[in-house]
């Protein structure tokens, strides 16, 4: 009988956890108040270009022939690799993961081609705060 009560008090436990759970992820999903109010949606008369438009327009070569110029510069691996600006230039950098497991940013002038720098990135993994997690720009 004290098994019995013990089981269905943990049964009821479990339920009530596993609703609560339920309910959480529900409200995450679907948020009746939203934390911030959103501005409203409105058109325009001219669209504005994209950051991403705006430095591909200015680039002289491709991600890909930066790709090839990064790994004549380090072996290994492309584990990533973007177009983006750095100190007000327009450049692609690519993150190659090296044999002995640590990985480098390989910085090239999206102009010329040139590498602008080659860096070892910090052993941080590449996880949600990795190299390309949230507020990154190339990995540091």
């Amino acid at each position: 009988m004290k098994k019995l009560s013990l089981s269905v008090g943990a049964l009821i436990v479990a339920i009530a956890l596993l609703a609560g759970v339920a309910f959480y992820y529900a409200s995450a999903q679907n948020p009746t108040t939203p934390s911030q109010p959103r501005p409203p949606s409105i058109t325009g008369s001219v669209k504005a270009p994209s950051r991403a438009a705006v430095l591909a327009g200015l680039a002289k070569l491709d991600l890909l022939k930066a790709i090839e110029i990064a790994k004549g510069q380090q072996a290994g691996t492309v584990i990533g690799a973007h177009l983006g600006e750095r100190n007000s230039y327009v450049v692609y950098n690519v993150v190659i993961l090296t044999a002995d497991g640590s990985s480098v940013l390989v910085v090239i002038d999206a102009g010329n081609g040139n590498v602008l720098a080659v860096i070892k990135l910090p052993d941080r993994g590449f996880g949600r705060f990795g190299h390309f997690g949230p507020g990154k720009r190339g990995g540091f």
